[in-house]
């Protein structure tokens, strides 16, 4: 029975075989299939004769509708929906206090109450959320849509969502399953329960790499780069010949989820590089792993199983199976899929006109993955039933894990960009360089786009200045396995440009030759072109005008028509007045995406809106026979506009397809069809002024996979969107008791998960596409706070301003040698307790201390050090009345080899933890050894023990206290440098950042202050020996380094010339914060939970103390200082000190120590850790 089973789940069951079995099932099916009991059902089943009759297709309402003569809604979280006065679907809008399965009409009346008391049976109460706060972060995705679900649930195993599901059948109550949140068309967001894999721990992160790679497994809540990450990090473990990684390459790879309902599973080969391999399902070809499991089970065969069945999945290919359901049930069920495909098949007839031609050739995504019909036979219903699955939008079941066929990762590359005079010509060339078939990727850049060129990119492409009004470009990608072969293919790209017989140039009267825009295999300069791409989004989104949403609307049709369908959506552009409107897109496949600014604030700019989409849909599918959507998925946007693509008969078998799958429309109802011609016009989200610093956000996401507090409270993106709501429910002038109970809610919970639990590190802003720092955002809140003062975003959400703390701050800010001195001694006093009383009652106490001061008071852990020593001497900066003197000696004697070093004070604080030996001195000790093996003199400035970059008092939001410190440092810093002329290291890495964003105008120090690696890279390696050391060692690079062009690699490149392995942490940062990751040690548990480490590995390594503290608890080993380990595994190269005295001005600087400011920057200076204060 269980070789029956399996073989009927991997589909190798020949259901076909018993010709009285298929006959008699098909009968009950069809049985079924017209007698279900839900009303979309149920029009779905008696549509069933139209489907075969040829009933005319493109007759759809959503086409005719006037929103310029329509009202407004608004209702309590501030969605606008816009109701046209001749709206075909009154009865779906209808306020009533009953339920009715439709957005905006899911009251609760008893359902969602039974629902949840039964969930918490199935996964811990605290997975379950119900306050407004968490409902609207976790609840919102990157559309500009909004309904706020009843509740969210994060699952942690394919057992809790099957749990879900049988609880979803039973008391009818709809699911959507979300993951990153990165949905372009509002296919993640629901006003009934959401199911979130999305940011959940170690869950749903398992991966399985085969064979050289050229396979790989992976579950849903993986990035798609992390997956691409891991591939390479196999190659490079097993030294393979080639890298391979996963066939989709959106823009966003490192936001979005495997199961992504827009991104990687869904689009497929979705990106800016796609890949030119025929049949898009072929490259990332989905295989037997789809689990659909449970779905199928809770939503085809109705109420939930006896107890005894219900532990039991539905069979898979893994070799889960229910033992107690009776084969002939199981037999059914995939007699069902069978006939399910055949009966649809038998309704249609394939032309070369027929939709089900056109999505094969086309990378549409509108509607289900019809094409699975035709492209798999009809005696192979599971093959069918998965690729079904494919961009199903969650509405079909949910898939846990995926399968690809990867794609060699291809080394050899090199990129053009031509200008052409019109947009024609360069879609012409398109077509001759699709027939060529050497181009991996075509993107077409409209004059709109051209515009926003920065100087560094125009002077890379001929005329790009001189462009005129009209002219279009290409950005061309080839690649080759090796150079001859990436050679043969530029030449082959320029032949087809040049057979296209068009003119090259941006002006019309004045053609210029090919070899005007040559193929750049520089990686510098390709990666201004892509830069230039990827940078359009963000800077239109920059420019945009507040209280405006982003959108990217995205469309394809047959390559050969895209300037005629570009030209005439430009055209409806401008008609409704959409002047910044820009257009780039995927040019080989007809993929455009249309890029521009749009507010829902007034009912005029609603109604343009409504008006702009009904155009765009009879240009795009009427005129040019075109997909609405390329890559987004179908969503709420294009749910209306359906039938209008497909045609009433395709969009019946859609209609089965579903009913089949889930007859009482449970799974994300709404999404892919919907009845309500006006579902896109519904819910649109707002978007009100908050602050400067965060109205620019476009709410995509691209920040959460960088935020510490991601998987423990809420991301950057989730802050922001709290925010605006607070904001908004604060400027309401009539608000209703709810609006105000919920605006109490939302505030006291933002305490500890829009304040407290962010570590204002600045990740998000690295990935952020216009640069919005939400740590900053944080900061000015906590100021607002704690120095009383206007910081320009309002008052801290839940909080009263009161000055006391920043006049406690200005207190120790005044007297910090007391802070300097007292703080090793009460880490000594710790310590003594630690070994009194032992690490487990110390942990206990520290604790309940913490709880009961609000955690006031940091929990201790093992690797809290104990208090550092005091410094020995070290020769001192000279007063003022001794520069001239120290200026004549250097004069006299030549160039001076010193350097200013910095022991900021949480190393002047904090020595090494308990069991750390290695950890011996400081790490003005060390550097001192370190620079002197290279010939350098270090100085340290004066008062040392009452300098502070500022932090500490920064991060709490003590701007004043931690403006007067950073001051008084830089003030000591010039003297000790000369005034800039002596470069500077400080040894704490977050030091050096502070000082940067400080803003200080000491343009003498512009160039002059490094961190240990940065400086150690430029001026100490040169001079050294390095030997590697026979051991394994970790390395963390401070997220305040990544956030330095250049500084991570550097840092690995130091590390493995001094020990044989290296394993990065891998982690962006690990939350400490400072002291915030004592204090709230769920924070950094949570940011470091993804440390791997080879067993091997003994040491630790960075440059940041409170960074050390963080990950050592985290991996279980000590972290120290990188100066420990460059100390160690260095020796000074014989003759260098003599050497040096002879080497010329262009390598040591008429400025003392450093190479001149233009060589600086050739050396990578400005990626080593020079900043401006």
């Amino acid at each position: 029975m269980r070789r029956a089973l399996q073989l009927a789940a991997a589909g190798r069951l020949q259901l076909a075989s018993s010709t009285h079995a298929t006959a008699g099932g098909q009968q009950l099916f069809l049985q079924q299939l017209h007698s279900t009991s839900t009303p979309e059902a149920s029009a779905s089943a008696a549509a069933a004769p139209a489907f075969a009759s040829g009933a005319q297709d493109g007759a759809y309402s959503a086409r005719s509708l006037d929103f310029f003569d329509s009202r407004l809604q608004i209702n309590e979280w501030g969605a606008v929906s816009s109701i046209p006065n001749n709206d075909p679907a009154p009865h779906l809008r209808a306020s009533s206090s009953s339920y009715a399965n439709h957005d905006g009409m899911r009251v609760d009346d008893g359902r969602y109450k039974a629902f949840l008391q039964d969930a918490a049976a199935v996964l811990p109460q605290p997975r379950i959320f119900t306050d407004p706060l968490h409902l609207l972060a976790y609840g919102s995705d990157a559309s500009f849509y909004r309904l706020l679900p009843k509740a969210v649930i994060k699952v942690h195993t394919e057992a809790e969502v099957q749990g879900l599901l049988r609880l979803s059948q039973a008391h009818q109550v709809p699911v959507t399953f979300r993951a990153a949140g990165t949905s372009l068309s509002g296919q993640a967001v629901s006003d009934s329960i959401i199911i979130s894999v999305g940011y959940v721990g170690k869950n749903f992160r398992n991966i399985s790499i085969k064979d050289d790679g050229s396979r790989v497994t992976a579950e849903v809540g993986l990035l798609g780069g992390e997956v691409n990450k891991l591939l390479a990090g196999h190659a490079r473990r097993h030294k393979l010949p080639i890298s391979h990684r996963i066939g989709p390459d959106p823009a966003s790879i490192d936001a979005a989820m495997i199961g992504e309902s827009h991104g990687q599973l869904a689009a497929e080969l979705s990106g800016l590089a796609r890949e030119v391999q025929g049949d898009p399902q072929l490259a990332a070809r989905i295989r037997a792993k789809y689990k659909i499991k449970n779905t199928v089970r809770a939503a085809v065969h109705g109420p939930r199983p006896p107890a005894a069945a219900s532990q039991r999945a539905w069979p898979c290919q893994s070799g889960t199976h229910h033992a107690a359901a009776s084969l002939h049930k199981l037999m059914l069920c995939h007699c069902r899929a069978y006939l399910l495909a055949t009966s649809l098949l038998g309704y249609m007839h394939v032309t070369p006109h027929h939709p089900c031609a056109a999505c094969r050739t086309n990378p549409a995504q509108v509607g289900y993955s019809l094409n699975a019909l035709v492209d798999f036979p009809p005696d192979d219903p599971i093959t069918i039933l998965k690729h079904l699955m494919v961009g199903s939008e969650g509405t079909l079941g949910f898939i846990s894990s995926v399968t690809y066929n990867t794609v060699p990762e291809v080394h050899h590359k090199a990129s053009a960009f031509v200008l052409f005079p019109d947009l024609r010509s360069a879609c012409d060339s398109v077509r001759h360089l699709k027939d060529s078939g050497v181009a991996s990727a075509v993107e077409i850049c409209d004059y709109a786009s051209l515009r926003l060129a920065q100087q560094e990119f125009v002077s890379l492409v001929a005329e790009l200045g001189q462009a005129q009004e009209g002219a279009a470009g290409l950005l061309i990608e080839v690649k080759g396995e090796t150079e001859q072969q990436l050679q043969r293919r530029i030449e082959a790209a320029q032949q087809a440009l040049r057979a296209s017989g068009v003119h090259f140039g941006g002006q019309p009267g004045a053609p210029l030759g090919l070899e005007s825009y040559p193929f750049r295999n520089n990686p510098s300069e390709t990666k201004v072109f892509w830069d230039f791409r990827k940078g359009l989004i963000p800077i239109i989104g920059g420019s945009r005008s507040v209280g405006t949403s982003m959108m990217i609307e995205d469309v394809v049709c047959p390559a050969e028509h895209l300037a005629g369908m570009t030209a005439d959506l430009q055209a409806l552009f401008r008609e409704c007045g959409y002047s910044d409107a820009s257009a780039v897109g995927h040019a080989l496949e007809g993929n455009l995406h249309l890029v521009f600014a749009q507010g829902f604030r007034t009912p005029e700019e609603v109604a343009t809106f409504g008006r702009l989409m009904s155009g765009m849909a009879d240009i795009v599918v009427h005129k040019y026979n075109g997909s609405l959507k390329g890559e987004h998925g179908t969503g709420r946007n294009m749910a209306p506009f359906v039938e209008l693509e497909w045609g009433s008969r395709a969009t019946g078998i859609m209609r089965r397809i579903k009913a089949a799958f889930d007859p009482h429309n449970l799974l994300n109802p709404g999404v892919i069809l919907n009845d309500d011609p006006a579902a896109h016009m519904q819910f649109l989200k707002p978007s009100p002024p908050a602050s400067s610093l965060i109205d620019n956000c476009m709410e995509c996401g691209y920040c959460e996979a960088f935020c510490p507090s991601r998987d423990v409270t809420i991301t950057p993106r989730q802050r922001i969107q709290t925010y605006r709501e607070i904001t908004r429910l604060k400027g309401l002038p009539h608000p209703t008791q709810e609006q105000q109970r919920r605006l109490s809610q939302m505030e006291d919970a933002w305490q500890y998960d829009g304040d407290s639990t962010c570590a204002a590190d600045g990740m998000c802003a690295v990935r952020c596409p216009v640069n919005i720092n939400t740590g900053e955002f944080t900061k000015q809140l906590r100021t607002a706070a704690v120095d009383g003062l206007d910081a320009g975003a309002g008052a801290a959400s839940g909080s009263t301003s009161s000055a006391w703390g920043g006049r406690l701050a200005m207190m120790g800010a005044n007297h910090f040698r007391l802070i300097n001195g007292g703080v090793p001694l009460l880490l000594n006093t710790v310590d003594f307790f630690h070994g009194l009383l032992g690490p487990k009652l110390l942990e206990v106490v520290s604790s309940k201390l913490n709880k009961w001061t609000r955690n006031l008071v940091p929990v201790w852990n093992p690797y809290i050090p104990k208090g550092a020593k005091a410094l020995s001497a070290r020769p001192s900066a000279p007063t003022p009345s001794q520069l001239p003197t120290q200026a004549a000696q250097a004069t006299q004697s030549g160039i001076p080899r010193q350097v200013v070093f910095l022991p900021t004070c949480v190393n002047r604080m904090m020595g090494p933890a308990r069991g750390d030996d290695c950890h011996s001195g400081s790490t003005l000790d060390v550097f001192t050894r370190l620079a002197g093996k290279a010939g350098y003199q270090v100085i340290v400035p004066q008062g040392v023990s009452e300098l502070c970059c500022g932090m500490m008092f920064d991060s709490r939001g003590a701007k004043k206290a931690a403006g007067f410190k950073c001051a008084e440092a830089i003030t000591a810093l010039s003297m000790a440098s000369q005034m800039g002329k002596l470069p500077i290291v400080i040894d704490n890495s977050p030091c050096l950042a502070q000082f940067k964003s400080a803003g200080l105008n000491q343009q003498e120090l512009k160039f002059s202050l490094y961190e240990p690696v940065g400086f150690t890279s430029l001026f100490l390696a040169p001079a050294l020996d390095f030997q590697r050391l026979p051991r394994s060692v970790a390395l963390h690079v401070p997220c305040t380094s990544k956030q330095a062009p250049g500084l991570s690699e550097k840092f690995v490149q130091l590390a493995e010339q001094c020990a044989a392995s290296v394993t990065p942490t891998g982690i962006p940062c690990c939350g400490m914060a400072g002291d915030r990751g004592l204090r709230f040690p769920e924070l950094t548990a949570s940011a470091c939970q993804h440390i791997h480490l080879p067993g091997d590995v003994t040491d630790g390594y960075s440059t940041s103390r409170t960074c050390e503290i963080g990950v050592s608890n985290a991996a279980g080993l000590h972290f120290r200082s990188m100066l420990f380990l460059l100390d160690e595994a260095s020796r000074p190269k014989p003759g260098f000190r003599e050497r040096a005295k002879e080497l010329p001005q262009e390598q040591v600087g008429q400025d003392g120590a450093r190479p001149s400011l233009t060589n600086v920057h050739e050396a990578g200076g400005a990626g080593g850790g020079m900043t401006s204060v």
